[in-house]
């Protein structure tokens, strides 16, 4: 068959060397000029084992059923964190820290740590050791370019071409084209701050920052925050979220990451001083309703021979590419 594949993202990249190795005609189209250009590239590419997901059990599921998978696909493409750190806020977290332990108990495997302080922690009532591994963008870009070597058609805006020349047309342009069953879309800031990248600091549950690895030959890591992060959280359409995106300021820019460096060093006071912003990534991500925090793979026929993919975590792109290979077999 063949099989026209929008968004050169983690979803679209899969996607179309999954269905490339099965022997289709296959031809991805980016509208940039660059795999990873969009939201794949702009996020804290963490492979998560569900850490970040105390409220959402399904998320955590999934997470946790697709990594040995992932892994075993892409594990050349990841790399360990060596000091991988979980923290509950002492105040105003959604979920206290023995809750939390509680709820990942049996599932994934933790180490806690009996003196926060002793990591530089402070403000919080607890913390945990895990072994989560780092998605490292750069290898993943040129492994994907190399796998789609004369697939890729860049500068093609998705509505640029019909599709009526192809089988099928998947989407994955993070519902770009398509606002089924998406809540809202979320202008967002990531930024970059160069510093130590043997470190992850994450901030449970609720509106707290991240610290994570990003670029460790640049010697970057990501500063995000729940609070932060998100310019608005009541664009109805991604034309709306990108209109906020062009507005932006450079004044508005650096305040937002200025609140982040203050946020974090509340709990991580290090970051004010072995860490200084150099740079940041906009992106727009489509969310669904959910007070559960779930992040959910979602893939609906939107046409005869079209189907659309939500993006849920990146692990997620195998049960994404499972029922793509069903839906166009039927």
């Amino acid at each position: 068959m063949s099989i026209r594949v929008l968004g050169g993202g983690w979803y679209g990249c899969h996607i179309a060397g999954a269905l490339l190795a099965e022997g289709h005609d296959v031809a991805l189209h980016e509208i940039a000029g660059e795999l990873f250009a969009g939201a794949s590239g702009a996020n804290p590419a963490r492979l998560h084992a569900g850490f970040h997901y105390p409220r959402s059990r399904l998320t955590r599921a999934l997470c946790q059923e697709h990594h040995d998978g992932f892994m075993a696909r892409y594990g050349d493409l990841t790399r360990g964190v060596p000091v991988n750190i979980y923290a509950v806020a002492a105040e105003d977290s959604l979920v206290d820290f023995g809750t939390y332990c509680q709820v990942l108990a049996g599932e994934v495997s933790f180490v806690g740590i009996e003196r926060p302080a002793e990591f530089g922690l402070d403000h919080v009532e607890g913390a945990v050791l895990t072994g989560e591994r780092h998605i490292v963008i750069e290898r993943a870009r040129a492994h994907f370019s190399d796998v789609l070597d004369g697939q890729v058609q860049f500068g093609v805006a998705p509505g640029e071409d019909d599709g009526a020349a192809w089988d099928w047309t998947i989407d994955c342009t993070f519902c770009a084209r398509d606002g089924r069953d998406v809540d809202r879309y979320e202008p967002c800031l990531m930024v970059l701050l160069r510093g130590p990248i043997d470190r992850a600091v994450t901030i449970m549950d609720g509106p707290f920052p991240s610290l994570y690895p990003w670029h460790e030959e640049q010697g970057l890591c990501s500063l995000t925050s729940a609070r932060w992060t998100p310019f608005s959280k009541a664009c109805g359409s991604r034309e709306a979220a990108a209109a906020m995106l062009d507005s932006v300021t450079a004044e508005e820019i650096a305040h937002r990451a200025d609140c982040m460096v203050e946020s974090m060093a509340r709990f991580y006071p290090a970051v004010r001083d072995d860490y200084e912003i150099v740079g940041h990534k906009l992106s727009i991500r489509a969310m669904p309703r959910s007070g559960a925090d779930a992040r959910l793979v979602d893939i609906v026929r939107t046409g005869e021979r079209s189907l659309r993919v939500r993006a849920g975590k990146i692990d997620a792109i195998l049960l994404a590419e499972r029922e793509i290979k069903r839906l166009i077999a039927a």
